[in-house]
């Protein structure tokens, strides 16, 4: 597996993990969010690595997204 898609399946589960949020019972939601963090974080550092910076940036920018929305429509939730 080259750097490209090692970036790509690490997107892919922390784009999954983040719809998961949204199918989650309460006590799950919070699970979920850390997952896709994670996920985001690890295909962030592996396109770091590869020198793939157009893709460290969209998968900055999309992981704060991510971070936003829980903060704003799940934070909370389950407590």
């Amino acid at each position: 597996m080259n750097s490209s898609d090692a970036v790509a399946k690490l997107e892919q589960l922390a784009e999954a993990a983040y719809q998961a949020m949204y199918d989650a019972r309460p006590f799950r939601v919070k699970d979920c969010y850390d997952d896709a963090q994670l996920y985001f974080h690890r295909a962030i550092e592996a396109a770091r690595l590869a020198e793939l910076h157009s893709d460290v940036a969209r998968l900055t920018r999309r992981s704060k997204h991510i971070e936003d929305v829980y903060n704003s429509q799940f934070r909370g939730v389950g407590l």
